[in-house]
């Protein structure tokens, strides 16, 4: 073994002289010799062997500046780019006094984003010549890198002056003026672009861009497909038209343009874009296909991206084994990559394994700290897990990495409506609705902040772009009909849930909402008779049996009521409202010892379920034995740490006492968390925030609760009173005279009227 060691070292020492022999000795051949052998090596398109000639010339005379400026070239078309920079920058130093080299140095300079480096070539070259129209442009595209517009404007309309004639200074002063906003100008440059080179490709391209970040699409369309007239297999223009059309939602265009680039080059990067195309319009085999033959691809970049499209295809079918199999066979060859972990992760959350995944995304994110999609799937992972601000501080981490990353704004709002802070979704669904004009979700969610932050005039705008994209979804039907009841507009909110029920008669917000009509109209009957229809078809669904029981008490059939409702707690569910309806029908009836024994009987024979022993406490909760309330709240907490019921009732309990208001806090978060569409958990929250002098997140919180239940005079006095701390008197006059209103007596009715007189 010692012998075939020393000779395997024998052998790389002699390989490593031998080189180093060559490249130094090089024979008796002149530099000059050697950029010749290299020229006429390029020439037979033997590019290995010219790169080797060139660096022999380099080694021959390394102060030679003509064959550093040909290595540089021979890098460049080997497309090693850092070696290419070095070499053009050496060259330039060494060609002092020549124009070309330094504008040639400066150029790429550029691309590498050296924008001062650049600026400094182009200084260069001016001195040499002060009217050279390309290191004129080039200064002005320095400048530009750097910010600094009006001087890269002033360096492009000197180089046009010098040579009108000139096509690309044209190009380049519009891509300044567009950059200043001057789209008209902008526009009228890249016309004279055209005008002075009509069949180059560029100008076309960067006019058609400006049409299209300027919303005039069949502008854009037009430049485009004229180009292709003049060109038609050009796979730039192509890819450009395939990606217009993607983005402004003409799938079935977009295909003809990606197999003309295909069918140009088959081993472009273009096959991941048709594949996606083809995911996106579910023909999925001819997806898989393509995606199938590009991972056994020579190039690993291109077989390893393959394998991750097709493990993603495999969530989509349901084919978790090979999704599996493949991210496995890829995080053996790459452990710490960001897309195969994420990929990882996502198969243990489909699987049920929380854990498992939070802990295989944070390593994602450790090991790829600068990975947007790690870090964006890492939240949405968190909120999954009712760990909200944590998925918050995540989806922040995203946008300071991206500040224009769509789906981060769109994840914010989501989270910002779960955790009841309207303002704050209103401000990221701005975002997201900016970033992505045509994601319907993006719309979706913005409608929703707007109406609940009081605003339901402000959702109309989103709502109709959603309603011209997916007219027949029922979810924004539905949505429509909560803005026109916001607005009072009962007959034309009528209309959009019967919409909404048209299209899916199993829709939730739209059975509550004809229900509220219903009552609101005092068609008991009507009322009923929906509830009664929702419970066939939906029979164990736990919203639906909080509506059935909401909607028999309202029409005074508390027994029916009970029914339901103790059957959606019983089954499991952990709503707020289905907990207080029931105790405020035990309180009507005088039940309260017998309810009580039944769920403490209901306990002990299911002692793993929290339900139980919350709903004892709420029951001595609202008979005042407050101190026995608390050891069943906390003996539900015990059993279930996440307990919406029992966190929120014994923070509500603390707020009252004005005990340990910062246990009362995190109590009432923790309820927020695992039950963020609860009104009841808003005003518990939005009362605490008052008590603790934070004036803005109270408001918020009490704008949630006013928003659901609009005639709660309880809800309305806390209202008021976060107006009076945010010294917004109009609108805390308003909330507390309309509580009185709707009931003198309620309970904090005396605090009421202390704050109204306070005001004057």
């Amino acid at each position: 073994m010692r012998t075939i060691h020393t000779r395997r070292r024998l052998t790389l020492a002699g390989i490593v002289l031998s080189t180093a022999v060559a490249l130094s000795s090089c024979g008796s051949e002149s530099a000059a010799e050697f950029v010749k052998k290299g020229d006429d090596l390029l020439a037979k398109k033997q590019l290995p062997q010219a790169l080797l000639a060139y660096r022999q010339a380099v080694v021959k005379d390394p102060k030679s500046g003509v064959a550093r400026r040909k290595l540089a070239d021979a890098y460049w078309q080997t497309n090693e780019a850092g070696k290419a920079l070095e070499e053009y920058v050496r060259a330039a130093d060494l060609l002092g006094s020549d124009i070309d080299a330094q504008i040639q140095a400066g150029n790429i300079l550029l691309l590498a984003n050296r924008f001062e480096d650049a600026k400094g070539r182009a200084d260069k070259a001016l001195a040499l010549d002060p009217k050279n129209t390309d290191a004129l442009v080039l200064k002005g595209n320095a400048y530009a890198g750097l910010k600094n517009l009006d001087d890269a404007l002033k360096e492009m309309e000197t180089a046009i002056t010098i040579d009108p004639s000139r096509g690309s200074s044209y190009l380049n002063l519009g891509l300044v003026q567009s950059q200043l906003g001057e789209a008209d100008k902008a526009e009228a440059t890249y016309k004279k672009a055209i005008a002075g080179a009509p069949d180059a490709v560029i100008p076309r391209l960067a006019l058609m861009n400006l049409y299209w970040n300027t919303g005039r699409l069949a502008q854009a369309e037009k430049v485009m497909t004229d180009a292709l007239a003049i060109e038609p297999s050009n796979n730039l223009l192509n890819r450009a038209l395939a990606m217009f059309y993607l983005s402004t939602g003409r799938r079935a265009d977009a295909e003809a343009p990606l197999k003309v680039i295909l069918a140009k080059d088959p081993q472009s990067d273009i096959r991941f874009t048709l594949a996606d195309y083809y995911a996106l319009t579910n023909r999925l085999s001819e997806a898989k296909a393509l995606l199938q033959s590009t991972a056994n691809d020579s190039r690993a970049d291109y077989a390893t991206a393959a394998k991750l499209r097709l493990a993603a295809l495999g969530f989509v079918d349901g084919d978790l084994a090979t999704t599996r199999k493949l991210v496995d066979e890829i995080l053996a060859k790459t452990p710490n990559l960001p897309e195969a972990l994420i990929a990882k992760a996502q198969l243990f959350a489909v699987e049920g394994n929380r854990a498992e995944a939070l802990s295989t995304i944070r390593r994602a994110a450790d090991a790829n700290p600068d990975s947007v999609s790690a870090h964006h799937v890492a939240g949405k992972l968190l909120a999954a897990d009712l760990q909200f601000d944590a998925a918050v501080t995540e989806q922040k981490r995203v946008l300071q990495l991206n500040s224009s990353y769509a789906p981060a704004f769109v994840e914010l709002t989501r989270l910002s409506l779960w955790l009841g802070r309207f303002d704050e979704a209103v401000t990221y669904g701005r975002e997201a609705v900016r970033l992505a004009p045509n994601q319907a979700e993006a719309h979706y969610l913005l409608a929703r902040a707007e109406i609940n932050s009081g605003h339901p005039d402000d959702a109309a705008r989103s709502l109709r772009a959603l309603v011209a994209a997916l007219p027949n979804d029922a979810v924004v039907r539905a949505e429509i009909g909560r803005m026109q009841l916001a607005q009072k507009d009962v007959s034309g909110a009528q209309a959009s849930f019967e919409k909404a029920i048209a299209l899916d008669k199993r829709n939730v917000n739209a059975i509550e909402g004809l229900i509220t009509i219903d009552l609101l109209r005092k068609d008991t009957a009507s009322a009923r008779r929906r509830a009664d229809a929702a419970l066939r078809d939906q029979p164990n669904d736990a919203l639906i049996l909080i509506i059935a029981g909401r909607t028999y008490l309202g029409t005074g059939d508390a027994v029916t009521a009970e029914k339901f409702l103790r059957q959606a707690i019983q089954g499991g569910a952990s709503d707020m409202e289905a907990f207080g309806l029931l105790a405020s029908i035990y309180v009507q009836q005088g039940k309260l010892v017998e309810a009580i024994a039944e769920f403490r009987s209901l306990s002990k024979r299911r002692p793993s379920e929290a339900v139980f022993p919350a709903m004892v406490g709420t029951l001595l909760h609202v008979q005042g034995k407050f101190d026995e309330a608390k050891v069943e709240y906390e003996r539900a907490l015990s059993v279930n740490p996440k307990s919406a019921v029992a966190a929120n009732n014994l923070a509500q309990l603390y707020v009252d006492r004005d005990e340990n208001l910062d246990m009362a806090l995190q109590l009432a978060q923790t309820a927020k968390a695992n039950s963020p569409k609860s009104h009841e958990i808003d005003d518990t929250l939005g009362w605490i925030y008052y008590k603790k002098k934070i004036a803005s997140q109270a408001l918020n919180s009490m704008k949630a609760a006013v928003t659901a239940q609009p005639e709660n005079p309880v809800y309305l006095y806390h209202l008021g009173a976060a107006y009076a701390l945010n010294k917004d008197k109009s609108n805390a006059r308003q909330a507390l005279e309309k509580a009185l209103k709707l009931q003198p007596n309620f309970p904090g009715a005396d605090d009421a009227r202390r704050i109204l007189t306070s005001l004057n």
